[in-house]
């Protein structure tokens, strides 16, 4: 923070953009954009629907507040670092860990090295923000199923605060709870369980309707292809890389040959699961679930992994292996705990004290010199992001915005329209250059398109677009061969492109906010009760 510049990592100028877009939406009176217009070349880009946003709003709010971009990332970090912990502690204490054990994992998590990559090595703000509630999820379905039901709000507020973060880690959590629920499977017929988990899941889908309604609105209006697949058996490391690179504490891709083999779960995990493993018979029954589970998550991000054969399954939505040490860094974390409390409770001659801060500084220290040779190696790259800018429209460097993940399916010549501003008037090509960005939408100020007959203009077809030309609504005419806007004929006025939230919309925002304002009031009259 004090250096002023966040490091250059392969998403951080997607999601730099997507902060921008929040804050200029935020300061002209939008808090909850769907169409992205201030960044992103600006093109009318639905990205707001396609991509959970949400739990990005503190980043923008906070740079706003701080009137600085890098100070407001670098606090939004630590807000969701400190929430981890918080998280994190409070999921210890549920399933009875001493204080000592809650702190130690608390930590552990905090500042494991697969989430410190997350954040500043890959800049993935997605995934690293979805990694702080992936935890209450997988606590609430395991409550529940164990027949704590009055826990359930934990599985509902996990999983949709996951998913109002990030796609992918929702699945992996989804995943995750698929797991516990057949470890869980015998208690699920009880009637009082079954009751909750189901009202579990119906109050999960109405918290996270804003979300969800908006995206199948969209996807089922056009075709649209998966985002940047991978072919995944490119992207498996070696499992001496990843034990090599976790013993090493490694969190600058100038340190590896691959940018993918940055990924690792860090020293103090490592020693973890080797010492889970060899003191298994020791561990109680959910200590044990976190070994086996962490275990097998670990070879499974690797090439070990016969990740050819899984390329036709739901599977490959996650894009790269290295994804799957996401859970594995929640999983191990509590073992983590468990080692430093059994090892050194051998030893009467440690306290209390002294065992907490020996297991702090297991993990800060690996941290802390993995921090300052991540600053050594970025320090002074022209590409660091420093506050005030902006990464340019006038760029041809596609991954700035990654167009082509949420534009419906369309020739490359209607997409390079679109990424380019190029206009066809009767059939002729032209350049828009007098674009203005408004909350939601675009006005087209250029007058070449104005008194025109048919006008096919530089913005894909989504649904809930809407044209204008003053106050006077203009026919959008319907195309089976082009996702692009067509106007069948244009006035002497600027043309307004607008996203025009439905009745769906408004409706699934009301709902969602509904919904956890009164799961937050049943668990005030069960704390009141209590």
């Amino acid at each position: 923070m004090r250096s002023g510049v966040i490091f250059n990592a392969g998403d951080l100028p997607y999601h730099i953009n997507r902060i921008q877009e929040l804050i200029d939406n935020l300061k002209n009176g939008t808090w909850y954009p769907y169409l992205y217009t201030y960044h992103f070349r600006n093109t009318a880009y639905m990205l707001g629907v396609f991509y959970p946003q949400l739990t990005l709003l503190p980043y923008a709010i906070i740079s706003i507040l701080l009137k600085n971009d890098v100070y407001g990332i670098y606090v939004g970090m630590m807000f969701y670092t400190y929430l981890s912990m918080i998280n994190m502690y409070i999921i210890m204490k549920k399933i009875d860990r001493s204080t000592v054990q809650s702190i130690l994992t608390a930590v552990a998590y905090a500042f494991c090295t697969y989430r410190f990559i997350n954040a500043f090595s890959r800049f993935a703000l997605g995934e690293y923000i979805g990694m702080t509630f992936i935890p209450l999820a997988a606590y609430g379905l395991y409550a529940v199923m164990k027949g704590n039901i009055k826990d359930w709000p934990y599985l509902v507020f996990g999983l949709s605060l996951t998913l109002f973060s990030h796609i992918i880690s929702t699945f992996l959590c989804l995943c995750l709870l698929l797991i516990i629920f057949i470890i869980c499977f015998k208690g699920v017929w009880e009637s009082s369980r079954l009751k909750i988990l189901t009202v579990s899941i119906v109050s999960f889908f109405l918290c996270s309707a804003m979300f969800i309604i908006p995206f199948l609105e969209q996807i089922t209006f056009k075709k649209y292809s998966q985002p940047s697949p991978t072919f995944m058996p490119n992207f498996a490391f070696s499992l001496s890389t990843l034990i090599l690179n976790s013993c090493s504490n490694l969190t600058s891709v100038f340190q590896v040959s691959n940018w993918w083999e940055i990924a690792n779960i860090g020293l103090p995990l490592l020693v973890s699961l080797i010492w889970g493993v060899f003191n298994y018979k020791r561990l109680d029954e959910i200590d044990k679930f976190f070994v086996i589970t962490g275990c097998l998550l670990f070879l499974m991000s690797t090439n070990i992994f016969p990740w050819t054969l899984l390329m036709k399954t739901p599977l490959k939505f996650i894009q790269f292996p290295f994804r799957l040490l996401e859970l594995d860094s929640i999983l191990l974390s509590p073992i983590f705990g468990t080692m430093i409390v059994k090892t050194l409770r051998n030893n009467k001659s440690y306290n209390l004290i002294i065992l907490g801060t020996l297991g702090i500084l297991f993990i800060i220290v690996p941290w802390y010199s993995s921090t300052k040779n991540l600053i050594l190696l970025q320090q002074g790259q022209i590409s660091n992001f420093k506050n005030g800018e902006t990464y340019s429209s006038k760029s041809r460097n596609m991954t700035y915005w990654w167009l082509d993940q949420y534009t419906p399916k369309m020739s490359k010549t209607e997409f390079k329209d679109i990424v380019y501003h190029r206009v066809r008037v009767n059939g002729r090509k032209m350049l828009l250059q007098e674009i203005e960005p408004i909350a939601n939408g675009i006005i087209i100020n250029d007058k070449k398109i104005q008194n025109k007959g048919k006008v096919v203009l530089p913005v894909a077809s989504y649904k809930n677009i809407r044209a204008y030309q003053g106050k006077a609504k203009v026919h959008i005419e319907e195309q089976r061969k082009s996702n692009l806007i067509v106007l069948s004929k244009t006035s002497n006025k600027p043309i307004v492109i607008k996203y025009k939230m439905s009745v769906l919309d408004i409706a699934s925002q009301y709902i969602s906010i509904i919904s956890y304002l009164l799961i937050l009031v049943y668990i005030l009259k069960q704390r009141l009760a209590s």
